[in-house]
């Protein structure tokens, strides 16, 4: 018994804490779900926290942390009889790296795959989000595994497979869900394998197929290095050597176990390149000498292609003489520094020259290479003042428009998502210094993007917000009856209908404009002019997308009005109105009908309108009962009649 209680107290007092924040950019206090990073050298620990604001963008954010090392004590917290009983500790933990941001992080879980760490994360509206690190904790691409229907929130809680963690189980509102983790099978090339960056996934040289490492024994396995999020698949350098030879090398962001099959071919047209002294390939690096005056007479195209066993990728490689893009310039500009280092030579910040490269390295990025010459470039600096609409669905939006100022230098539109690392661009049209038009393009996923203006050095401009969530749905449509002139107001029920663009009515293929309305949440729009009758289906319109609405519309004939009488009642004047029974089902705020005697003209004021019947009253002024001998009826906002009281007879007026 004593060395029970012994024991708890040992585990009570080896208990330790420290103070966690998140994050630098902004205050969020809530912890909202956490995991630990399995690892060999210490203990990695992840958290969501949200500011508790969903409408930010950034609400929630996705740290790492060691936590190897905290030392502190918790507060208030002791063995029996033990003082101080567990003074506040002073510890202060920063992260070690914020990984992801997002607008409403709910859940995460984590695998470590060598050095590589793969987090799963759920979101509150109902999407699961794969995450690749790196050793450096740089992240990759995210990957969307889940997306729900209806927007509903992944639980916190979060459970591998235990059979072969290639599946994760996912709870959300009365649902669970077995989702695959590992989505190899569907990139059907070496290329494509690679492209996909998840070290969970390699090229399987015998079954010639993409798969993990388990699945392929006994052959190579390629895959992707340390150091692939941050390189591309083909990289190059250009070197001239003391006897008139440049030297092309190749290097290719692969690794392999074992040792497959590898080559490289160069030509030029559809001549070969090289003339066979160079040394042999060694994946991932091979290489190519030519005679110089090939490259001093003009630019050169070289098609690479790379042949890893069956697997065959082809690349063609702009090479320029090194020292002549800068040799006739005055002064270095940005665009001689990102045509210096994309053609794979040396761009020096010393002497701001183009130089050949002394050897196979690594290809610098443009932006580390050439940043510093931006500052250099003379223009009015764009802004965005707003986005309108800046809510659109996952199928994107025709003609949006963006209000600004010192527009005239934009000369395209960048889209960065969250779950997009390589960002979208759309060209801008209805160009004017204070406003542009541009598309925004479908997205695969819902949540928050970042638009800014690029100009002609390629810096982006701005950072407004544009969100996408879920594509309208149609439930149904009110009055589902137009008249046939048309013009008669049908409002469209559903959800996220502020997303829709205009409707189409099939088979007359007639594109009808649509309003919303920001009380109601529906939208409306005026029916066309059809002299038929039968039913015609409608489509949303959202993007370069449709969506198909429950209801039918159909037609009838014009409201037919016969004649009128009046009869005093009190100081009033008492109208009713005799119509043809149909099935419009008139509503009032469709009606209107002003009393005329003379020039005169009275409002009346409807108190009922039915299938055969209008009843209005026209209050009377100063004790006198007014007197009328003929009616303006107006229906919706295109038909209006004339009707006399002697002639019982009607007009249209235009």
């Amino acid at each position: 018994m004593n060395s029970s209680k012994e024991k708890k107290r040992e585990i009570i007092k080896s208990l330790q804490a420290a103070t966690i924040r998140c994050c630098s950019d902004k205050a969020r206090p809530v912890l909202v779900a956490c995991t630990v990073i399995p690892s060999v050298n210490g203990v990695i620990w992840a958290g969501v926290f949200s500011a508790q604001n969903q409408q930010d963008p950034e609400n929630s954010a996705l740290a790492l942390y060691d936590i190897s090392n905290v030392k502190g004590r918790v507060k208030g917290f002791c063995a029996f009889g033990e003082k101080p009983c567990g003074s506040e500790s002073n510890t202060e933990l920063q992260p070690l790296s914020v990984v992801f941001k997002y607008s409403s992080m709910s859940a995460v879980a984590a695998v470590r795959n060598g050095s590589w760490i793969v987090l799963f994360i759920g979101t509150s509206d109902g999407q699961l989000i794969k995450l690749v690190l790196d050793e450096k904790f740089t992240p990759g691409c995210p990957t969307v595994l889940f997306k729900s229907d209806d927007e509903r929130a992944v639980f916190p809680r979060m459970h591998f497979d235990p059979v072969d963690f290639k599946h994760i189980y996912i709870a959300l509102r009365k649902q669970v869900r077995r989702v695959s983790v590992v989505l190899c099978a569907k990139y059907i090339t070496l290329k494509d394998c690679r492209a996909a960056l998840d070290p969970l996934c390699g090229w399987c040289v015998n079954i010639q197929r993409c798969s993990t490492q388990d699945e392929c024994s006994d052959t190579s396995w390629v895959s992707i290095p340390k150091n692939s999020l941050q390189t591309r698949l083909f990289s190059f350098q250009i070197a001239e050597n003391s006897s008139r030879k440049i030297i092309l090398h190749l290097s290719l962001s692969l690794e392999s176990t074992g040792n497959p099959a590898f080559s490289c071919t160069f030509t030029k047209e559809s001549d070969i390149l090289c003339d066979g002294s160079d040394p042999p390939a060694v994946l991932p690096n091979c290489s190519c000498s030519f005679p110089d005056q090939l490259l001093y007479t003009g630019g050169l195209r070289v098609s690479a292609t790379v042949n890893i066993e069956d697997q065959k990728i082809t690349e063609t490689l702009t090479l320029i003489n090194c020292s002549s893009i800068t040799e006739n310039s005055p002064s270095a500009s940005h665009t001689q520094c990102v045509q210096c280092v994309t053609s794979g030579c040396h761009w020096s910040s010393s002497s701001k020259r183009c130089e050949w490269t002394h050897g196979p390295g690594e290809q610098l990025h443009i932006q580390d290479a050439c940043k510093y010459l931006l500052s250099e470039m003379v223009y009015n600096k764009p802004a965005i003042l707003s986005l309108e609409p800046n809510k659109v669905s996952f199928h994107g939006r025709n003609n949006v428009l963006l209000r600004g100022r010192n527009l005239e230098s934009v000369t395209k539109i960048r889209i960065q998502g969250d779950l997009n690392c390589i960002p979208k661009e759309s060209p801008v049209f209805d160009r004017s210094s204070d406003t542009l038009r541009f598309h925004i393009p479908p997205s695969g996923t819902k949540g928050t993007v970042k638009v800014c203006v690029v100009t002609p050095d390629d810096r982006c401009h701005g950072n407004s917000i544009i969100t996408y969530s879920s594509q309208p749905s149609c439930t149904g449509i009110q009055p589902t009856v137009s008249w046939s002139s048309g013009g008669r107001k049908i409002h469209v029920q559903g959800s996220n209908l502020e997303l829709v663009e205009s409707v189409t009515v099939f088979p007359s293929n007639e594109v009808l404009k649509t309003q919303y309305d920001t009380s109601s949440g529906d939208v409306w729009f005026l029916s066309h002019r059809y002299d038929g009758s039968g039913q015609f289906s409608l489509k949303l319109n959202v993007g370069n997308s449709t969506v198909d609405c429950v209801d039918y519309l159909s037609y009838q004939p014009d409201p037919k009005f016969i004649r009128f009488t009046t009869f005093p009642v009190a100081n009033d004047l008492q109208v009713n109105i005799q119509k043809k029974a149909d099935m419009l089902n008139l509503s009032m705020s469709e009606v209107t009908v002003m009393g005329l005697q003379g020039d005169q003209q009275y409002p009346c004021v409807l108190e009922r309108v039915e299938s055969n019947a209008i009843i209005c009253t026209i209050k009377g002024e100063s004790g006198a009962v007014p007197a009328v001998d003929s009616l303006t009826i107006g229906i919706g906002d295109t038909i209006v009649l004339r009707m006399g009281e002697s002639t019982n007879y009607f007009c249209i007026s235009p």
